[in-house]
Parts: structure tokens; C-alpha cells; sequence
């Protein structure tokens, strides 16, 4: 018998991932008919998504260890003083992944490490700059300071990988939401990449690993430390909740319930137009931690300077 074989380029493979997610927002959409009468039990204004659902949809965020890295460090220089590297590793379907990573310089041989993860439209730039949207240089800055390095990628689309999207602006997600998703979930397992190559560095310390997500970032940081328990403590501000049945694949809410780490601290703005403080509440409540906390801002969609203290301390105290 012959077999005609052939050998499956990007655009398959991100066909097949298509097919298999829409399958499982088939999945998603009925289950939240079977469970609506235990939502409302519940009284919660959140989708409940089952542990098949949660199980099927966790299955995306798994990946090929066995595919190298290739991790190579392409630069280095100062920031503040510290030890800048640019890095460059095989990320999802052959990507290749600029990342940054900046060690203190206090004479410690092994450090803790902060994972920081922006929002959509952002850069591993914007962590090196103070007036950024993420008030990035303060909070990168702040974090060496007090001992921890840090790393910081580009998601899918963003900075030095703008190619990937032909130049074009990342899909946003209540435009775009499929694309959005796509990139939502390669952009986590690239941080898990990350994570695998830090756990082969001699100057980071591998059992204090934190995540610091903003927005976009946020999202990520519930699906990822749901997905893997390396993380010991993680922050996640101004996470978006959007309850369309088409967003659950990547919603904060279908994650909180499953997340792994030891410590958890939200932020959210009481005047942020991306979710309610009501949702806020309920999806802080659904992570199953108890050394918890939730900090409420007067802001909208943007992180206040106090901001940057109040992580610095979370990690002080928990990393």
C-alpha cells in the first residue's frame, strides 16, 4: 500500500488549530446551556465552564519539549547599571522570539525572576520606558532594585515580530476574535518556552519564578499559571472580562478556577470600560488560593504609578 506524505508548513498547522478550537467553542457553547440553572445558583454573572471544557481547552497550552530551543544571546549592554541581554529563541511554529533579560548587578550569583507581560499594542520596549502605558521602566527599575531580574518578551504580532501580521496593528480582540485567540495562546506557550530556558541559566533561581500581566498580559498570566505550576506568584492588573461565548477559549474566567500558584494578587480600575467591578469581584473570587488579594483603583484602562510599589511589594513578599 502507498501512502502519499507529505510534510505540514505553518499554514496547516494553523489550520488544524483552527478547526480543533472551533470544535471546542462548539463544546463551550453547549455547555453553558447545561450549566446555566447552576449559574444562576451560583449567583454569579460569569460563565461556569466545566473541568472537560477547562481539560479540552488546557490541552492548547501544551507544546513539543523535545523541539530545541535554540536559544541564542544576540546582545548585550546596561540598563540602570544591570546586566541587559537580548535574547532570541524558537518560540510556536517555528517562531523566532525576542525576548529581554536584565539581571541585577548585587553580587548574588542566582536571582529570582519577574516574567512582565504587556497589553495589546505593546512591546518588550515599553518595560524599559518610564512614561510607558505600563509605567515599565519604573516597575523594571523598581524589581532590580530590590534583587529580582526580569524578562519580558514580544507577543505574537508586537514589536520585533509586527512582520508576522504583514505590519498591520495586532486584531483586536472584540474585533477579531479568533485571531485574537491565536494569538492569546501562542503568546502563553511562548512564555512557557521562556520559562524552560530560564530553568537553564545559572544566575536565575528557578523555584522563584513570578508573572506580572497587564491587560493582554493579564489574560495571559490566568491561563498560564493555570496551565503550569512553575510559577510560585503572580500579579495580573486590568484584566479584560468579556463574556461572549466566542472569548471563553481565552477568558480570564475559564482559567481562575484551575490556577496552580502559591499567591495571586488582581488589580482592576473601578472606571476601566473593559469589564464591572461586579465581574471583577466574581472572577477574583473563582481562584481557588488562599493567600489572595484584590486592589481597586480609580482609573480606567491604565495603571497608576502607585501601582508600581504595590507589585514590588507583592513580589517582596511572596517571591
Amino acid at each position: 500500500m502507498l501512502f502519499n506524505r507529505r510534510i505540514l508548513n505553518n499554514t496547516d498547522m494553523k489550520k488544524i488549530v483552527f478547526l480543533l478550537l472551533t470544535i471546542v467553542n462548539c463544546v463551550v457553547s453547549n455547555s453553558q446551556t447545561a450549566t446555566h440553572e447552576k449559574t444562576a445558583a451560583l449567583d454569579t454573572g460569569l460563565p461556569l465552564v466545566s473541568e472537560e471544557v477547562y481539560q479540552a481547552l488546557a490541552q492548547f497550552f501544551e507544546y513539543d519539549k523535545n523541539i530545541p530551543l535554540n536559544a541564542k544571546i544576540i546582545s548585550k549592554d546596561k540598563f540602570e547599571g544591570c546586566n541587559k541581554e537580548k535574547l532570541m529563541f524558537t518560540g510556536v511554529n517555528n517562531s523566532k522570539v525576542p525576548a529581554y533579560l536584565i539581571t541585577p548587578n548585587n553580587g548574588e550569583d542566582k536571582h529570582p525572576i519577574v516574567f512582565l507581560v504587556d497589553g495589546i499594542y505593546g512591546s518588550k520596549e515599553r518595560w524599559l520606558q518610564d512614561d510607558s502605558w505600563p509605567k515599565g521602566g519604573l516597575v523594571t527599575k523598581a524589581f532590580l532594585d530590590k534583587g529580582f531580574a526580569v524578562i519580558t518578551l514580544d507577543a505574537v504580532y508586537h514589536g520585533e515580530r509586527a512582520y508576522e501580521n504583514d505590519f498591520n496593528p495586532p486584531p483586536w480582540p472584540r474585533s477579531f476574535p479568533y485571531e485574537a485567540r491565536q494569538m492569546f495562546m501562542q503568546t502563553a506557550v511562548e512564555y512557557r518556552r521562556a520559562l524552560d530556558y530560564i530553568s537553564t541559566r545559572n544566575d536565575i533561581d528557578a523555584s522563584r519564578i513570578g508573572f506580572l500581566g497587564l491587560s493582554m498580559g493579564g489574560l495571559i498570566t490566568f491561563e498560564i499559571t493555570s496551565t503550569d505550576s512553575r510559577i510560585k506568584t503572580a500579579v495580573a492588573g486590568l484584566t479584560p472580562i468579556w463574556k461572549n461565548p466566542e472569548y471563553q477559549p481565552w477568558a480570564p474566567y475559564t482559567y481562575a478556577g484551575h490556577i496552580k500558584c502559591n499567591s495571586f494578587l488582581m488589580f482592576m480600575g473601578n472606571k476601566d470600560p473593559v469589564y464591572t467591578m461586579e465581574d471583577a469581584h466574581q472572577l477574583f473570587d473563582l481562584i481557588p488560593l488562599t493567600e489572595k488579594d484584590f486592589v481597586e483603583y480609580s482609573v480606567k484602562h491604565e495603571p497608576p504609578k502607585e501601582y508600581v510599589k504595590m507589585v514590588t511589594d507583592w513580589f517582596i513578599n511572596n517571591l
